[in-house]
């Protein structure tokens, strides 16, 4: 490592809002493990312990992986490259060290997209079981029973994503959905009564203060994330009103 590398030390500019917005794609996962809450044994006390674990661990991971990339080539180089961390293994002058590191990568990206699968198929089931969507969603594997159906309908629409569509623009518009849904759970545990609170009140109104500067920060990033990510959901909620609607009249 190089210690020039990591100077000047300046993490309030463009570049690293960049970096946290699209990094946020990959901490989408860890509320994930709320909505499995279902399938966990003493959901209770394991999905809080394995949320708070799997975060402190990972960014641990980030931070020491970012320091010592940083120091190995430095932010412009890095910035420049479409694989910075085979970029800065190349240093060492290793091979075998960045196939590892670029295979590691790509074992890492696989490991987001399944467990957005695992997620978004629940949440899928979920609204099917509430008839929010296509009951048909709902639908429970005989053997295993796990709602197939719906894990390859997200699947199979994902797999077409990453194929056809290009990723940066999947993640920008993926991530305005997550800060748009943390906002709001943000916001509603600040309503959440004293006894109920694992955390003091200034834990989620940060995280709805750093979601929201996220979320107009995409405007600078990607403006069709916005456009796309609004109309999604006025037409929602189009569709649930509608439906309210008739299952008012109909009752």
């Amino acid at each position: 490592m190089n210690p020039s590398n990591l100077t000047p030390f300046n993490p309030f500019q463009m570049g690293v809002l960049s970096g946290a917005f699209y990094i946020f794609f990959a901490y989408g996962g860890f509320a994930r493990v709320a909505v499995v809450a279902e399938e966990v044994k003493d959901a209770r006390k394991n999905v809080p312990k394995a949320i708070m674990l799997s975060l402190a661990i990972s960014t641990v991971i980030y931070i020491l992986v970012g320091f010592v990339a940083l120091g190995l080539v430095g932010a412009s180089k890095l910035g420049h490259s479409d694989s910075p961390l085979a970029e800065a293994m190349g240093v060492a002058g290793n091979t075998l060290a960045v196939y590892t590191v670029s295979v590691g990568g790509l074992i890492a990206t696989v490991s987001v997209l399944l467990t957005a699968i695992l997620g978004v198929s629940r949440m899928a089931y979920a609204m099917a079981r509430r008839k929010d969507l296509p009951q048909a969603l709902s639908r429970l594997h005989p053997k295993y029973n796990t709602p197939y159906l719906s894990i390859w309908i997200v699947g199979a629409v994902m797999t077409l994503l990453a194929l056809f569509v290009d990723i940066t623009r999947v993640v920008a518009i993926s991530n305005f959905a997550l800060l748009f849904c943390y906002t709001l759970a943000n916001v509603s545990a600040l309503k959440l009564k004293m006894h109920n609170r694992m955390c003091p009140k200034i834990v989620p109104f940060l995280g709805a203060t750093s979601c929201m500067a996220l979320l107009v920060f995409t405007l600078f990033v990607l403006p069709q994330a916005w456009i796309l990510g609004a109309a999604t959901l006025a037409a929602g909620v189009v569709y649930f009103c509608l439906k309210r609607l008739k299952e008012h009249n109909g009752s």
